[in-house]
């Protein structure tokens, strides 16, 4: 179901809150641990608690716990099993260089969020231009798969936390 197509329909509280991408310019792409992180929008700072620490990232973050994959024009450059494959010797794996390779066109090209879709069954879709969709696409049926979030605000879940 597509989430930004109809203006005077508000949607669910969800929906609000993954509207919130459409527009945004996609900045970043790395792994946490065995997860996939995709980042968008412009670069903020709050604090961290009340040690006068700061942190700073984008404004917008999906981080995906389950299968995905970054497609452009039908090919997949980097995906979730990327992330359990060694690229040749040592500690890198297939998906750092994949994500290296993204950065490097991400910094040149600036790809703009132009819809979200998301599936009653929890499958993410983020269509950017130059040709670009990232998939979510969970299979699990306890554990979160994903999460979209507004640093410092709101945040979407699949499957949804009370």
């Amino acid at each position: 179901m597509r989430i930004n197509e109809e203006p005077g329909d508000r949607g669910s509280a969800e929906d609000l809150v993954l509207r919130r991408l459409v527009g945004e310019v996609w900045v970043d792409v790395y792994r946490f641990g065995g997860m996939g992180v995709v980042d968008f929008g412009e670069m903020i700072s709050w604090p961290l608690g009340d040690s006068g620490e700061v942190s700073t990232g984008s404004g917008f973050a999906v981080h995906a716990q389950c299968p995905f994959r970054i497609v452009r024009h039908g090919k997949v450059l980097l995906g979730s099993d990327d992330l359990v494959r060694v690229q040749g010797g040592g500690d890198r794996l297939r998906y750092d260089r994949g994500a290296d390779a993204l950065r490097e066109f991400l910094s040149r090209e600036a790809p703009r969020v132009l819809s979200v879709d998301r599936a009653p069954e929890g499958d993410l879709r983020i269509t950017l231009d130059h040709g670009i969709r990232i998939d979510v696409l969970p299979t699990g049926s306890e554990e979160e798969s994903w999460r979209f979030l507004v640093r410092c605000g709101e945040h979407v879940t699949f499957p949804p936390t009370d």
